[in-house]
């Protein structure tokens, strides 16, 4: 029942050139398992596309994320901005500074239409 050293290498060796050939599964007779070998090929080959599919939309998540802590970073800088120019002395500052004669009304707007 021992086998040489030289018969395990030419089974191996047959195993392969027949792995190549695509004899390996008729040689183990299964042919009637061969649809169900199929189909656990395909199922995990579905299933590396759909990991390699979301691991794109988590970079893709990632990267947006990115983007909008710098829009908010944007935005609370806009606004803060914005806070300081709604302030009247600073408008006006700003006018004399350009030599504008655009002042703050001294009477109220008059009614042109009704």
């Amino acid at each position: 029942m021992h086998m040489s050293f030289k018969e395990i290498l030419a089974a191996v060796k047959e195993s392969v050139s027949a792995i190549f050939r695509g004899e390996f599964l008729l040689r183990l007779h299964i042919e009637r398992l061969f649809p169900h070998i199929l189909f656990t090929f395909l199922v995990m080959w579905m299933s590396i596309l759909m990991d390699m599919r979301v691991e794109k939309t988590m970079v893709e998540l990632e990267r947006s994320k990115s983007e909008l802590n710098d829009m908010r970073i944007l935005h609370a800088h806009k606004t803060v901005q914005m806070v300081s120019l709604n302030r009247i002395s600073t408008v006006q500052g700003m006018l004399e500074s350009k030599g504008s004669e655009v002042t703050l009304p001294e009477k109220p707007a008059a009614v042109i239409r009704k």
